[in-house]
């Protein structure tokens, strides 16, 4: 019983390291990130990493919704 709480947690921990986000812009296109975007201090733009690891940044003001995948 301890084992698969122990493997449960386990679990439960790493997928939660690992969520996706997904961007929508007024224009309707959307982006989907490795990570959550975060706003810089500016308020200006949302930095985040793309499937690729690369990271990149949009306009604060083309993002119409975040959302978790």
């Amino acid at each position: 019983m301890k084992n698969l709480l122990l493997i449960a947690v386990a679990t439960l921990a790493l997928t939660g390291c690992a969520h996706r986000y997904k961007m929508t812009l007024t224009n309707g296109n959307s982006i989907t990130t490795s990570n959550k975007p975060k706003l810089n201090k500016e308020g200006t733009a949302y930095l985040y990493k793309d499937l690729q690891g690369k990271e990149s940044w949009v306009f604060a003001g083309k993002v119409t919704e975040i959302a978790p995948q």
